[in-house]
């Protein structure tokens, strides 16, 4: 029988909470951005799966909390008000 795997963030409203959490902590460099890859990281170490930071990533851009440099590479977080 197989069971499934607990995840600790199931709903994207719990990933997207503990990605701008993470996003928070880091300090921006010179032009505000931060790397996508430096928080992708921590999300991936935090027990976050890629599909999972993928869906944080796109719930705080429908909510205007995160918008994406054009390279892909970076962001730029607003807080959330």
């Amino acid at each position: 029988m197989k069971f499934k795997e607990e995840r600790p963030f199931p709903a994207p409203e719990a990933a997207e909470r503990k990605l701008l959490e993470l996003a928070n902590a880091v300090e921006a460099d010179h032009a505000g951005r931060l790397s996508g890859a430096v928080i992708n990281t921590q999300f991936r170490n935090a027990g976050g799966s890629y599909e999972e930071y993928g869906a944080a990533v796109k719930a705080a851009i429908a909510h205007g909390w995160l918008t994406m440099h054009p390279s892909g590479g970076y962001r730029r977080w607003q807080a959330p008000h």
